[in-house]
């Protein structure tokens, strides 16, 4: 096994549910691919990269011989992913869509808190070891966006990109140069 000393940097784009890409229309079921790089829409400058796992287990139990009660058996019941991404940079999907909850602007104009649906896309996440300029990690997941809760000031404070992780059996990812 190789240990690297790595100090990694994001990156991440997406493909919106429902466009139509190199004859794709992208879904659950439907990833387009990378080349051209303009398949895939670019967020911004990433500070942070959080994952986070929780999942619900039920421990199956058992005494032998009059013992103490042991776990057997660890039985999960469900399990979520949620990344947590800090950005510098605003967009219109960002700003508008998830921070004030709207429907895609049409020539600029939206109405605060009209959205029903949640905007789901395909989400490429690239790592790179800013050490050696190597990419790292190539990951393609079926994702569902939100931004956290964001406060307007004097200043230039990144802000929460949250993505919960959806199944899809095109999720995949690729780990290089470690």
């Amino acid at each position: 096994m190789n240990l690297v000393d790595i100090l990694p940097g994001s990156q991440i784009s997406i493909a919106r549910e429902g466009e139509t890409i190199d004859a794709i229309t992208v879904a659950v079921d439907a990833f387009p691919d990378t080349d051209p790089s303009t398949n895939y829409t670019n967020l911004g400058t990433v500070e942070q990269f959080e994952p986070t796992k929780s999942e619900t287990v039920i421990k199956r139990r058992a005494s032998r011989d009059g013992a103490a009660y042991r776990t057997r058996k660890t039985v999960r019941t469900n399990k979520e992913l949620v990344w947590n991404f800090t950005l510098q940079e605003w967009s219109e999907l960002t700003l508008v869509e998830l921070l004030l909850d709207s429907n895609t602007p049409v020539a600029g104009d939206f109405v605060p808190g009209d959205r029903t649906d949640p905007v789901r896309c395909v989400l490429r996440v690239e790592n790179f070891n800013t050490i050696t300029g190597n990419k790292i990690l190539d990951m393609f997941v079926w994702a569902e966006l939100s931004v956290g809760t964001y406060q307007f000031k004097e200043g230039v404070d990144p802000y929460a990109l949250q993505v919960e992780v959806l199944d899809s059996e095109l999720n995949s990812g690729i780990v290089t140069n470690l």
